[in-house]
């Protein structure tokens, strides 16, 4: 009798309670998140100054480049194998 009282509870707990949990967890998120329409200044900032970032390596990527076709001709044939 016990031992079917413990699989019972085990079996409640596995499939009623941590599914109950994810969905909280999901449902908090989601009715506890920031009003979306108005994007947060501070990740803007970020976001604004990752992109220039990536603008400027990009520049010197290609400036690299230029020097190695530059210095060394053929360099990207010799790369690519």
């Amino acid at each position: 009798m016990v031992d079917d009282i413990c699989g019972l509870v085990a079996i409640i707990l596995i499939f009623g309670f941590i599914p109950m949990l994810i969905f909280r967890l999901f449902r908090s998120y989601a009715g506890g998140s920031v009003d979306r329409t108005q994007p947060d200044p501070m990740l803007q900032a970020a976001l604004t100054q990752a992109e220039a970032h990536a603008t400027r390596l990009e520049e010197r990527i290609d400036q690299l480049e230029r020097i190695l076709d530059e210095d060394i001709p053929g360099w990207r044939a010799r790369n690519a194998r």
